[in-house]
């Protein structure tokens, strides 16, 4: 997972047939039908019509249906199925926002609800990311034959009931937006306890509160209003029986900056469920893009987990019933709280990468005093490519504490991190970062309920 080389043949598909003309969008893998199954398949959002967004009703109806894609090799090579397309587009009678983004997954949905078996079944279920138009985001759920998963997939309705923008707390939890991109369904275990989470990329038109109140220059382009997010909640079936709905319980941020598009897949080594997602770098002009040749890049992996947090007494200032995306279990000494969320980390495997780094070990750093115009300085590197880790105590009065990065001596050029302690924020500061106009310098920020 940490190093890529280009394979032989590149790119691996191509968008030259009728039903994916306009291009070759997010897919996934689609699990084998058997351990004797040596055959690779993959799904993806074949697009025949552009341009389409949420915000410009209508949508073309069948802009975007479903291919599959296989290989026999091991993935070198790849080639498109006969049957294609599987899906022409949405599904009959119903006016959408979009409709792309496969994510198919072996969880047995039914048997989720009614508390048996989630063991490998005969048939898989498919994820089709969008909206709905007038009611909100949404996911498209179909069955799919294990052994015919090339042609059968089965319309088996939404899979949520959310309203347009829907956002449970401002201060807490993600605008959850008007239409959904890559959205995942994954079971998270830790010990006994297991949880299903949805991670989805949300489009709407509510923006961050930090970004909207940034006064960006005329020159700098603006970025997509969207966020990364994620929901856990019950799964319950429907009223027929044969069809199963995800009920939003707790939500927040799965990243809260730029990050987006984000999709999963299961370590078969170790079993952890692992995220790759994109960093659209919209921040930069067009031109820097041309000019180093390539535009956007991958995030570093990381895992999510069920994080389980017991003994917990209380946060920072928050009340804990407060945090939306936390679910509380009492303790049985009545005192402190068991709380679940969903845990996110980088890969361990990073770590391989830093086994010739330098490190640099400070005991203790005092902090300036609060009237202080002075600065203590805590490392010097010529390296772009760093880690902090630093336990910091500050006194019952202390307002804010951060860091200057990247700066120079009178700090009047460099980026700053910064703690909040009554708004309970990070902020990353990078207004005086360069003095390009061209490149917009919002800030990021991410509440954190840790004390």
């Amino acid at each position: 997972m940490l190093h890529w080389t280009q394979a032989e043949v590149s790119p691996a598909l191509v968008p030259d047939q009728t039903y994916d003309r306009e291009g070759v969008f997010t897919g996934c893998w689609i699990p084998p039908i058997d351990e004797s199954d040596n055959t690779l398949r993959v799904a993806y959002s074949s697009v025949q019509h552009l341009p389409f967004h949420w915000s410009t009703p209508p949508y073309p109806r069948d802009a975007a249906g479903l291919a599959i894609a296989l290989s026999r090799d091991g993935g070198k090579t790849w080639a498109k199925s006969a049957r294609n397309p599987v899906l022409a587009g949405e599904p009959a009678g119903v006016e959408v926002t979009g409709f792309r983004d496969p994510y198919v997954t072996e969880l047995a949905l039914i048997p989720c609800v009614d508390g048996k078996s989630r063991e490998r079944g005969p048939v898989l279920y498919g994820l089709v990311s969008g909206g709905v138009q007038d009611c909100g985001p949404n996911v498209f759920l179909y069955k799919i034959r294990r052994d015919n998963a090339e042609e059968e997939w089965t319309y088996a309705g939404p899979l949520v009931d959310l309203p347009a923008r829907f956002q449970p707390s401002k201060k807490w939890t993600g605008n959850y937006g008007v239409n959904w991109e890559c959205a995942n369904l994954i079971a998270l275990q830790a010990g006994s306890e297991v949880r299903h989470f949805m991670i989805m990329g949300a489009e709407g038109d509510v923006e961050k509160d930090h970004v909207a109140s940034f006064q960006r220059p005329d020159a700098a382009p603006s970025r997509t209003v969207r966020a990364q997010v994620w929901m856990s909640g019950r799964l319950i079936t429907t009223p027929s029986g044969d069809g199963v709905r995800f009920q939003y319980e707790h939500g927040g941020y799965l990243d809260h900056g730029p990050y987006y598009a984000a999709n999963s897949f299961t370590d078969p080594q170790s079993g952890r469920t692992v995220v790759y997602g994109w960093i659209p770098e919209e921040d930069l002009p067009l031109g820097a893009a041309v000019e180093k040749g390539w535009n956007g890049s991958l995030a570093v992996p990381r895992e999510i987990f069920l994080l389980r947090i017991p003994r917990v007494v209380g946060t920072l200032r928050s009340a804990l019933q407060d945090i939306s995306p936390f679910e509380l279990s009492p303790e049985p000494d009545g005192a402190t709280t068991t709380v679940f969320t969903l845990g996110v980390r980088p890969i361990a495997e990073l770590e391989q990468l830093r086994e010739a780094s330098h490190q640099h070990c400070a005991t203790a750093v005092a902090l300036p005093e609060p009237d202080s115009s002075t600065s203590r300085g805590i490392c010097r590197t010529r390296s772009a490519s760093w880690e902090l880790e630093a336990t910091v105590a500050i006194d019952a009065g202390c307002q804010e504490v951060g860091f200057h990065l990247r700066h120079n001596a009178d700090l009047s050029v460099g980026a700053t991190v910064t703690f909040s302690v009554a708004a309970e924020t990070i902020v990353v500061d990078r207004h005086a970062s360069n003095d390009d106009p061209a490149i917009n310098k919002c800030p990021d920020a991410a509440r954190t309920w840790e004390g």
